[in-house]
Order: structure tokens, then sequence, then C-alpha cells
């Protein structure tokens, strides 16, 4: 199901909204009063290589902590969606050869690359500087059975708070440990969902 670019900017926004009580005194409320140093990303690390930023002509009350929080969450996109392509060529493989698990990891990464494109062009539209890091390849290449894939997933999905998604893995899990191994999980793979 995809949802539309200002849904999930909207939900981005949320977590990032400061708290109710403002300063009289500055009543913007920006960059003295939080934090905006994050260990895992510096906004100031850009493809200019230095930390002069250019700023663009339509950037308007688009604070510097929103626009490193969506990059943030761009490079978590694209991250989850290259661990995704990898449990899904790993299911695709002769040895594994279970289809269903193929195209369902499949359709999860097409919508992490969706997502995160949403999230590059909402951006560009506020004016801000998409940057974008090194993606971190999967721990791993194997992934063993279906079963272990979906834990992982359902890790992933944890990290990223999408709620449906996983209320759908964990049912999915919840399935794959009433049939169990070998036949119960080739049944499993050929039902309508994957």
């Amino acid at each position: 199901m995809q949802h539309p670019a200002h849904l999930l900017v909207a939900a981005l926004l949320l977590l990032l909204a400061p708290a109710s009580s403002s300063s009289k005194k500055d009543h913007y409320r920006f960059r003295s009063d939080t934090p905006t140093e994050d260990p895992e990303f510096s906004g100031e690390d850009n493809y200019f290589g230095n930390s002069i930023t250019p700023a663009s002509r339509c950037r308007h009350n688009y604070h510097e902590r929103t626009e490193n929080a969506i990059n943030r969450q761009i490079n978590l996109f694209l991250h989850v969606g290259y661990v995704y392509n990898s449990m899904a060529y790993h299911f695709g493989r002769c040895d594994v050869a279970l289809p269903g698990f193929n195209t369902f990891f499949k359709q999860m990464a097409q919508e992490q690359r969706e997502k995160s494109e949403s999230l590059m062009t909402y951006q560009n539209l506020r004016g801000g500087l998409v940057t974008l890091q090194q993606v971190t390849a999967p721990a791993t290449s194997e992934w063993g059975t279906g079963l272990e894939a979906m834990h992982r997933a359902l890790e992933l999905e944890k990290s990223l708070n999408q709620v449906e998604k996983i209320f759908t893995i964990s049912q999915y899990i919840t399935n794959l440990e009433r049939v169990g191994p070998g036949l119960g999980e080739y049944m499993f793979d050929k039902l309508p969902q994957n």
C-alpha cells in the first residue's frame, strides 16, 4: 500500500516536534534549546566537501534538525531496502527455491526505495540538501529459513517504526511457527500474500 510523501513527512515531523512549552524570549525555538548532534550522522559532511552549504532560494521555515532527520530516514530506508534485496535473492536461489518469499522481500525492497525517493523529493521541495551516506552491506548473505528471515524483517521494521508492517510480519511469524519447517514452510510460501 503506497502512502503519499506528505503523510510520511507529516509523521516524521510529529516525531521531531519540540515540547509544547516554549520560551517567551525565543518563541521560534531554534538552535539554542535542543541538541542537534547525532554521533552517527553529521549534517556538515556534504557534497561540496566543506561545511558551507549554499542556501536554496525556496527554503522557508525549514529547520536544520528536520532536514537532518529526514536525511537520516532516507539513508535508513536505503539500507533496509538493501537488506531486503539480499533476502529476496537468497530465497530466489536454486538451493532455497521459495519464490513466494523472494517476491515478498522484493516488494519490501521496492517500498523502501519508493519511500526514500519520496523523502528526497520532499527535501528538494523544501529547499533542503539531500545528503546520502554510504549504504552499509547486510551483516550476512545467508538468511536461513523463511522464519529466520521474517524475524530479521521484524527487527528492521521496528527500526523504521512502520506499525502496519510490524503487525503483518508478526502474523507471518506466528503462522510460520504454526506450520513448522520443511513442508509447512513450502506450503506457506505458496499462499497468496507472498
